[in-house]
């Protein structure tokens, strides 16, 4: 009876040895199946392009002293737009004169508009006490050239001191307004 249970012994590691076969052959297959289901998703694949131009907006502002002709005038050193003298000729204390102006929009995108109204520096002033120079009415916005409100009229508003000095007679300054007009996305 001796030899059933050597028996036993021997049939245990053999079916091991048999199990780790098996098993060493199921992770071979599942590898290269593996290996093969890569290459084969790789062989499948596509690809979609997109283009897309950019352009920059344009943008111009011009202003105009009656509405109809409009004019660059784009530095302090070249000013187009020149009011004519007798606007503000022979000022007296007290008095105030609104002058109008427009600015309009060629630009193919809106504007925030900011306005200054400052004496120029050459030639200097000569008043002893400048009279006040402001601008009134004049739109936050326009819109693109295409728009209804591409275009505005404003004033600039011009004020002597109702006690404004003797001395101020026979002096003169010249006045500019600086529309800053900034881009704004549509």
């Amino acid at each position: 009876m001796s030899t059933p249970e050597n028996t036993t012994s021997v049939e245990q590691p053999q079916r091991k040895s048999k199990r780790r076969t098996v098993l060493a052959f199921t992770l071979a297959a599942l590898a290269v199946g593996g290996i093969g289901a890569a290459a084969t998703s790789a062989a499948w694949s596509d690809n979609v392009f997109f283009s897309a131009k950019a352009e920059a907006a344009t943008f111009n502002l011009q202003g105009s002293l009656n509405g109809t002709t409009w004019q660059e005038s784009d530095s302090k050193g070249s000013i187009q737009l020149i009011v004519p003298a007798t606007a503000l000729q022979n000022l007296v204390p007290g008095e105030s004169r609104t002058i109008d102006l427009w600015v309009k929009n060629l630009g193919s995108v809106g504007a925030a508009l900011t306005p200054t109204v400052e004496w120029a520096a050459s030639p200097a002033s000569t008043f002893t006490a400048n009279p006040s120079a402001t601008v009134e009415g004049l739109s936050a916005s326009l819109t693109a050239a295409t728009g209804a409100g591409a275009s505005d009229q404003f004033q600039l508003k011009v004020t002597t001191d109702s006690n404004w000095a003797a001395s101020n007679q026979g002096k003169s300054g010249t006045i500019i307004v600086t529309v800053t007009g900034t881009a704004v996305a549509p």
